[in-house]
């Protein structure tokens, strides 16, 4: 059996190498389903373990496969997403992003650096080791229809069916040595809405009626009806419009006015009913004003669904390695995360990886001055391959 103490060690040694990968990637973000050098990279570092994979995956995923003894014994995937955000990064690192107006604000360039490490531990042990352990590096977690699905719909796993699999995500919430869990539902479904509004164009003032700029407003206020009243849960919907264009003038009003905003919500049931509710809402109102409209949704990621047993367990084994007091749990959020297709169809475990520092001024997640403490990547790695690892002894 192998002790804890040899993975810290492990993990201690080589972290000045996957810190170097955190930081190669950083200054190097890709935006998704584009993560071609961040593929090629990966790929690289694959070939130095002389870990078989297969590619081309969502155009850039990647499955490494780790055969071990027996391995029939037991299948478990780890994940990591790749891709980065379109934000002009705000930090003073030296090693903040040489590509302009992309960022890694999101901390997939640690998650991918942390499986990488946990490959090569893993790796190093094979001989020891039990089972078959599968590497996803995956593209467009950011990005409709999200990689995970397309990866999934690609057939990923053909020739294997993962008995767990297993994801992981930095949180600025927590400090940098913790880890993080939680049971059941953990993210909510995300839906993208997209609302055009018809009308007449025409001199402001000279336009009496059909003004598609006031019945797009008064649209958004309608809709705002969802989460505030016909919500069951109180806290647990949000409606939430970031696009509004209006391309007139200031003393021209257009025809045409387009809205894109997010629907998120944490009962499928509750999901659904609010989509057509949307559509019903959106149409009354615009009426209003004499205009007619469109609704297009793209029914988005599915919520993260954390198994009970598993996320106990995982627990447990983080304890083990990181000490009961580095151990704590996390609230629900309404975030979404393509993970969520995986947990649909496997036994899943998805868990947080603090990195709030001193060190650091950390802003928040998808912000310019996104900062991920390099020293949390030491509680990611040796984590991530613990709870991988003690996972396959059980079986």
């Amino acid at each position: 059996m192998i002790n804890k103490e040899r993975i810290l060690e492990m993990v201690e040694k080589d972290l000045p190498n996957i810190q170097n990968n955190f930081k190669h990637l950083h200054q190097h973000p890709e935006l998704s389903f584009e993560e071609l050098e961040t593929s090629k990279y990966v790929r690289e570092v694959l070939k130095e373990l002389e870990i078989p994979f297969r590619e081309g995956y969502a155009k850039t995923g990647i499955l490494g496969v780790l055969k071990c003894k027996n391995p029939e014994k037991r299948i478990i995937a780890l994940r990591a997403d790749m891709d980065a955000l379109p934000i002009t990064e705000d930090t003073n690192i030296p090693y903040k992003s040489k590509n302009d107006g992309v960022m890694h604000a999101c901390g997939h360039d640690a998650h991918t650096s942390t499986l990488l490490g946990v490959a090569k531990v893993l790796n190093s042990l094979k001989s020891e080791l039990e089972g078959t352990f599968l590497f996803v590096f995956q593209p467009s977690e950011e990005r409709y229809p999200g990689g995970a699905n397309v990866m999934l719909k690609e057939n990923v796993f053909s020739g294997y069916t993962p008995n767990i699999i297993l994801g992981l995500h930095v949180i600025p919430d927590i400090p940098v040595g913790k880890a993080a869990f939680r049971p059941g539902l953990i993210t909510a479904a995300t839906d993208e809405l997209y609302i055009t509004v018809h009308g007449h164009g025409g001199h402001a003032a000279l336009l009496k009626d059909h003004n598609a700029v006031l019945a797009a407003a008064n649209t958004l206020m309608k809709l705002q009806e969802i989460p505030n009243k016909l919500a069951p849960v109180a806290g647990e919907t949000i409606l939430a419009f970031g696009r509004f264009i209006a391309d007139g003038a200031m003393n021209v009003i257009p025809e045409q006015v387009k809205l894109a905003g997010t629907l998120r919500t944490l009962d499928d049931k509750w999901r659904a009913e609010a989509l057509m509710i949307v559509a019903k809402i959106a149409q009354k109102a615009v009426a209003e004003y004499g205009c007619s409209c469109e609704v297009n949704i793209n029914h988005g990621y599915p919520s993260v669904i954390n198994n009970n047993e598993l996320n106990a367990k995982a627990e447990g084994y983080a304890k083990e390695i990181l000490g009961e007091e580095n151990v704590t749990t996390f609230e629900k959020r309404m975030t979404g995360e393509d993970f969520g297709y995986f947990s649909q169809k496997y036994p899943s475990l998805f868990f947080r990886i603090g990195i709030g520092s001193p060190n650091f001024k950390c802003g928040g997640m998808h912000s310019p001055t996104f900062i991920v403490d390099p020293e949390s990547l030491r509680t990611s790695t040796a984590s991530y391959a613990w709870i991988a690892i003690r996972f396959m002894e059980e079986a």
